[in-house]
């Protein structure tokens, strides 16, 4: 297996937090957000990683040289006009091999990692916590016979079954799908869509795609400066009390 971080957004709504620095690279425990998640592939054995950069971009770049691992960087140069469904786009032509999608703005316990990795499904596999209360910004799940029926922020809180966290599994035999269903989401709808359209494109075409729970462990997606609070002072603790 292989990994895609998408690290190429702007963070605009953090405001001066990531003016100079690249979101993955605010400091959460005296480490850049993005350290965790390099950290737990590592831990899985997965070296070769492709990073989609935008914003700073070249910082991004100059951290990850210290390790020891096989990166490659994929510079969208359009990330102030397209979504991450473009990002994606780029990085899928790289993959070589079934591949794990991971949102470098999300802090997560290493065990949620480990149960999608684990996960024998031969799909697309997505991360999803249900336990969690939702609200309308959450990229929202529908659930039912054991797969994801549906995947929107637009589903009303009261009807779903959970929330999506930015973490997926894409088996060898799935690549190709979603290749697919970007590359159709794109040309129906631009490149300011988000990724999950295209898992939402698959599911309608008939393609099954399952869920791994989180099983309530603590995570967190970092968009604004009262995120990046709670996941410094109550999300980082509990993950590191936990583990």
């Amino acid at each position: 297996m292989e990994a895609v971080i998408l690290a190429a957004g702007y963070g605009s709504r953090l405001g001066h937090h990531t003016r100079e620095i690249p979101k993955a690279l605010l400091k959460i425990g005296n480490k850049p957000l993005i350290y965790y998640a390099v950290q737990t592939l590592m831990d899985k054995g997965i070296k070769d990683i492709i990073v989609v950069t935008g914003h700073k971009g070249y910082k991004l770049r100059e951290y990850l040289s210290r390790f020891d691992l096989n990166f490659k960087f994929v510079h969208n140069s359009l990330y102030k006009k397209t979504n991450n469904i473009y990002s994606l786009h780029l990085a899928i032509d790289h993959v070589r091999k079934g591949f794990y999608i991971l949102n470098s703005d999300v802090l997560f316990h290493p065990e949620i990692f480990d149960c999608l990795h684990n996960n024998g499904s031969e799909n697309l596999t997505l991360s999803v916590d249900m336990v969690k209360r939702l609200g309308e910004e959450e990229m929202k799940v529908k659930i039912a016979d054991g797969s994801v029926k549906e995947i929107s922020k637009q589903i009303p809180p009261s009807e779903a079954d959970g929330e999506y966290i930015g973490i997926a599994k894409v088996h060898e035999s799935a690549v190709d799908d979603l290749n697919e269903h970007i590359s159709l989401v794109m040309d129906r709808k631009g490149r300011r869509v988000f990724y999950e359209e295209a898992f939402q494109s698959m599911i309608d075409a008939g393609h099954e795609v399952s869920y791994e729970s989180t099983k309530g462990l603590p995570w967190i997606e970092i968009d604004t400066p009262y995120d990046l609070m709670t996941a410094r002072y109550v999300v980082y603790p509990s993950i590191t009390h936990q583990s």
